[in-house]
């Protein structure tokens, strides 16, 4: 019965330490949950405003008079000959559809930039001009709808800006690649409780590219057909509540974790005399019925000393042979030496400030 107790106490206090830490590794896991769970968390709120924009283009090349063509224009989609080219008859469709009737200002223009790198040289691909064009002026207008259109047509005399291309090489006698960068821009103010201000103002645009050349030109595209947004309120400091609460859990799991750690720290760094005090109270609380303490050294001149490596294996011989186990402190608080005698044979084991083996 006794060595079944030994047995035990022992197990017990070795997984002592195991089960701190493992209160320590749980403990910072759910810290860590806690806190991804502040950094990903987003308020389940229902959009309070959408809308859908349309964006459309059409245009045709007006053809200079000439013995080659049967009809003064060309449709969409094709590449002209840029010197057949009077002008450009450009149309700009806009359509947006919102989730529900708002006041929406907008105001839109047309304006053009006429964007001329170097042609060739060291310095090919460098912008050296830049110029800007207005071909419509700002036009403003409101509604209380939930949609509304626009549809703006304005010609772009091609003529013109390649003649004014042309006189720019011949000027500074530069080579340049010029292109003609059209663009229709429109920005709306939507007013709607509950926007914040990034999301009140609403900037957009079409753009068409137009290469200045003289040789072959053509329009390019050079934007989305659909522009898009789904609107969440604006997210208040009540509302960050939820996270704070994340955080909050988190540093307590990590606090406790770091408490946890500390006391076993503190519990196992413990200096030679409370060692030695600590190993001699277990063994005569668990083991009185074995021990008989003393007060002078014994002499063993006549027995055969034979010295054991472990506490366990002194206990062993005692109660295989039914002895009892001698106990002699050394040095006070220091040193204890445990006897057990067997026949001729005397079996010791020496007690420190050192973990019991």
């Amino acid at each position: 019965m006794i060595k079944h107790t030994r047995i035990y106490r022992k197990y017990r206090e070795k997984n002592s330490n195991y089960l701190i830490i493992f209160g320590i590794i749980v403990f910072i896991i759910l810290g860590i949950i806690f806190f991804r769970m502040g950094l990903t968390y987003k308020e389940k709120s229902e959009y309070i405003y959408s809308y859908e924009a349309k964006k459309n283009d059409n245009y045709e090349a007006v053809l200079n008079p000439n013995q080659f063509y049967t009809s003064n224009s060309l449709p969409k989609d094709l590449y002209y000959s840029s010197k057949s080219i009077d002008k450009f008859a450009l149309e700009f469709k806009y359509d947006f559809n919102g989730s529900k009737e708002i006041d929406i200002s907008y105001n839109y223009n047309i304006i053009a930039n006429m964007v001329a790198t170097v042609a060739n040289s060291d310095y090919q691909g460098k912008e050296v001009w830049n110029r800007e064009f207005t071909i419509l002026d700002n036009t403003t207008s409101n509604t209380n709808k939930n949609e509304f259109s626009i549809n703006e047509k304005v010609d772009i005399d091609y003529e013109y800006y390649n003649n004014l291309a042309r006189s720019y090489e011949e000027e500074y006698g530069i080579s340049i690649n010029a292109v003609l960068k059209v663009y229709f821009n429109i920005s709306y103010n939507l007013d709607l409780q509950g926007l914040d201000e990034n999301n009140k103002t609403v900037d957009d645009y079409i753009e068409l590219d137009i290469p200045i050349t003289n040789t072959v030109t053509n329009v390019e595209e050079k934007y989305q057909n659909i522009t898009s947004k789904e609107i969440m309120p604006q997210i208040t400091k009540a509302i960050s509540v939820n996270k704070i609460v994340y955080y909050i859990f988190s540093v307590i799991f990590i606090m406790s974790a770091i408490a946890l750690f500390i006391i076993m720290k503190k519990f196992s760094k413990k200096t030679p005399e409370e060692i030695y005090k600590k190993n001699m109270k277990r063994l005569l609380k668990y083991y009185k019925e074995l021990i008989i303490t003393i007060s002078n050294k014994p002499n063993f001149s006549d027995l055969k000393l034979m010295k054991l490596n472990s506490i366990d294996d002194l206990i062993d011989v005692a109660e295989q042979n039914n002895s009892n186990i001698i106990h002699y402190e050394v040095i006070e608080n220091e040193k204890s030496e445990l006897y057990v005698i067997i026949n001729e044979y005397v079996y010791m084991y020496i007690i420190t400030g050192e973990k019991l083996k």
